[in-house]
Parts: structure tokens; C-alpha cells; sequence
């Protein structure tokens, strides 16, 4: 059986009201991969760099087939009308390096990088604020780094772009709907190397 391996922030893990795509994705692919995750949100990039070995270190990295990973909605964050958490040029740079470490811990892995889903603007605190038109920003630019590197992007944001309010459990995360919809597109990235 094929093992996944899935790195990702609240929009994956599940947050208040939210189960997290990563869930629906085990489920989904219960008869074909086993589907391994961090048992917590691994935030922005430079978090997942820090705590990437210690996660892996849980499992059989050497027999990982594929690696599903994002980051990007918490290097975006804008706290108290300060610039976002991460500048973009740190943001690709940690991204570089993530990736590199992923390369090292998981050699036989495929890896898959998930572009940040947009939020609804109107329904956030000013004082803990996401703008769309960053996330689109950095999403390009990561989009780019990855091809660079031969990464498959998996575009999340194309996805979620399409879902109405009734699949949001808040401004930023999604219901059970929701969920199990980003679910299926990232299986849909998935299978095309377990098939």
C-alpha cells in the first residue's frame, strides 16, 4: 500500500468548526495509501522547517510515496496593521529549504505543493488580517519557485475561489463541505502518482 505523507496549516489539520481537508483525505484513500500527518497545525514555512525532521521522525520516512505540503496563510498574516508575518523573499527562501529538507528526509517521494486558499476579507479582525490579493502574490511566486525545482503545484486557491460562503466556518477555514471538497482535489493530486 502506497503512504502519503501531509504537510499543511489549519486549512489540512482543522481548526474551531473546522475538520480540516486532511481527514477526508485518509477516508478517501483508505483502500489505496495510508495517510500520515503531524498531529498539529504546522503554520508558516519557517515553523515547518523547524519541527520537519521531529514530525518525520514519527514514521518510515524512506518508504513515504508521496508528500502533500503547504504553507503560506500564516506567512501572509498582517498582525496589528504590521506587514505580513513573513516578507515574500524570506517566505521563497524558506520555501526553498523546506523543500530541501523534504528532498533529504522522504528520498523516494514525489512532492506536491498546495497554493494558500483565498479568506472572505469582510468577515476579518483588522488587528489579525489576510488579504486576497497577497495570497494570490505569494502563491505566484511560490507557483514559480516550484517549477523551478519540478515541484507539482496542486492550486488550491482555484479551488476554494469557487465555494460560497455556505462552505466557510469562518473567514479563513471551511466547514465539513468545504473540507471534504479541497479533500477531493488534493486525492485528485495524489492519485496520479499511486495509481
Amino acid at each position: 500500500m502506497k503512504k502519503i505523507f501531509l504537510i499543511g496549516d489549519s486549512i489540512r489539520f482543522g481548526a474551531a468548526n473546522s475538520p480540516g481537508y486532511g481527514v477526508y483525505v485518509k477516508e478517501k484513500l483508505q483502500h489505496k495509501a495510508e495517510v500520515y500527518a503531524p498531529d498539529e497545525n504546522c503554520r508558516f514555512a519557517q515553523y515547518t522547517l523547524r519541527n520537519l525532521y521531529d514530525w518525520a521522525m514519527q514514521f518510515d520516512t524512506q518508504s513515504i510515496d508521496v508528500v502533500h505540503w503547504n504553507n503560506g496563510l500564516w506567512d501572509v498574516l498582517r498582525l496589528h496593521g504590521d506587514e505580513p508575518l513573513t516578507p515574500l523573499n524570506v517566505y521563497l527562501s524558506f520555501l526553498e529549504r523546506v523543500y530541501k529538507k523534504i528532498r533529504l528526509i522522504f528520498p523516494k517521494a514525489k512532492i506536491i505543493f498546495a497554493l494558500s486558499t483565498p479568506v472572505v476579507e469582510k468577515w476579518a479582525n483588522p488587528d489579525f488580517m489576510r488579504y486576497n490579493r497577497e495570497i494570490r502574490h505569494y502563491n505566484r511566486e511560490a507557483e514559480k519557485l516550484m517549477d523551478s525545482l519540478g515541484v507539482q503545484v496542486n492550486d488550491l486557491y482555484s479551488v476554494a475561489e469557487k465555494f460560497d460562503e455556505s462552505m466557510r466556518a469562518d473567514w479563513v477555514h471551511y466547514n465539513e463541505k468545504g473540507s471534504e471538497l479541497l479533500a477531493d482535489a488534493v486525492v485528485r493530486a495524489i492519485q496520479v502518482f499511486i495509481d
